[in-house]
């Protein structure tokens, strides 16, 4: 499972790196809190909100995000933290530039209150990914009056917002998840799932199945399920992906050889965020509720568009220890980093606000330029 607080400051570069806006002093834009807010973290912070605004603006046919102007006056609906919000571009993102500060100010803070310190291979981390994004769009940062040292700040920070959630909550912090917590966790939220993918696109070619290898697909996958129902070693899943999986392939007009077939089976423990892709958009979820209409232990198959699935849930307690779970799975990102950065997020919103408003309208949003 990827950290989300590095992915959230790897998306922040990612969006820079398409655009730039040519910026000079003051160095700093004030403080919150007490935490003073670097002009390229600024920047960066009002850039990415800029995309985020395009991303949701209302433009009149011709108009795109690159048209600045128009994104600024454009009206824009999308969710700040939890408010649907309904205003002007420039509003809009003057509010998520903020939103995003008072989270940077608050890890800030919440590190130093810690008394937290980085690791050589954080530190390390956030160096080589300023220098990777340094070499690949330094021009732009340079445009955007972004220095290579704002982009290492900017990361770590991120690390620092990951190193407090093991300070908080890690076997040695101010509020440790205990084993009951972990299990509770596991028993309520998680699912142990053992599954094998037939595919209904063929890789090679980019070609879906039709509606008639659809349906032979279909049938493999009911005598996979039959297979895996009736068998007694533990061997089996493995085996079944061995003989059904090359037969799929040659339903869809491939082929694979039956070592590479072992790829497409799979077991371990699911955490809501493993399973969030299988969302339907309604509300449902494809997989569990299918895993769950045909009762824990019991074979199913399912159609997830790019395969179908066969698959069963089983008591994740029955098939590992709790301690084990812990060693090999992430469990406490995904039991508590959207906890914390809703922590944060709030923290950082009660912070007194030091922002100097000559300084930010030197890197007025209007100045910002979508080519070099």
């Amino acid at each position: 499972m990827k950290k989300k607080f590095i992915s959230l400051a790897l998306a922040v570069m990612v969006l820079l790196s398409i655009s730039g806006c040519a910026m000079s002093t003051p160095a700093s834009v004030g403080s919150i809190g007490g935490v003073d807010i670097p002009a390229g973290i600024y920047l960066l912070a009002q850039y990415n909100a800029y995309n985020t605004a395009a991303g949701v603006a209302d433009l009149a046919t011709g108009e795109t995000a690159n048209d600045v102007k128009a994104v600024l006056k454009a009206q824009c609906t999308g969710t700040i933290g939890d408010e649907e919000v309904t205003t002007d571009g420039a509003d809009y993102v003057s509010r998520l530039t903020l939103r995003s500060l008072q989270y940077y100010a608050a890890v800030e803070k919440k590190f130093d209150e810690l008394g937290g310190t980085l690791e050589d291979a954080a530190t390390s981390e956030a160096a080589q990914t300023a220098d990777s994004l340094w070499e690949s769009n330094g021009d732009l940062y340079t445009a955007n009056g972004i220095s290579k040292s704002s982009l290492e700040t900017y990361l770590l920070n991120s690390q620092k917002a990951q190193a407090c959630l093991e300070l908080i909550y890690g076997e040695n912090g101010t509020e440790p998840v205990s084993t009951q917590d972990y299990s509770d966790y596991i028993a309520d939220n998680c699912y142990y799932l053992e599954t094998v993918q037939l595919p209904l696109f063929d890789q090679s070619t980019y070609a879906y199945a039709t509606e008639d290898q659809k349906q032979q697909v279909s049938e493999i996958a009911d005598e996979c399920r039959d297979y895996l129902a009736a068998a007694t070693s533990e061997s089996a899943l493995y085996l079944a992906a061995m003989q059904y999986v090359p037969e799929a392939f040659t339903a869809i007009g491939s082929s694979t050889d039956s070592s590479q077939a072992l790829y497409y089976a799979a077991s371990g423990l699911y955490t809501p965020d493993d399973l969030a892709s299988y969302d339907d958009g309604t509300g449902n979820n494809t997989l569990i509720n299918a895993v769950e209409q045909a009762g824990f232990g019991q074979w199913t198959t399912v159609d997830l568009g790019l395969s179908y699935v066969v698959v069963r849930a089983i008591d994740p307690l029955e098939y590992g220890t709790v301690d084990e779970y812990v060693s090999n799975y992430n469990l406490l990102d995904a039991m508590k980093s959207s906890e914390l950065q809703n922590q944060l997020y709030a923290e950082g919103a009660s912070m007194e606000n030091g922002l100097s408003a000559s300084a930010m309208k030197t890197y007025s949003a209007s100045k910002i330029k979508k080519t070099v």
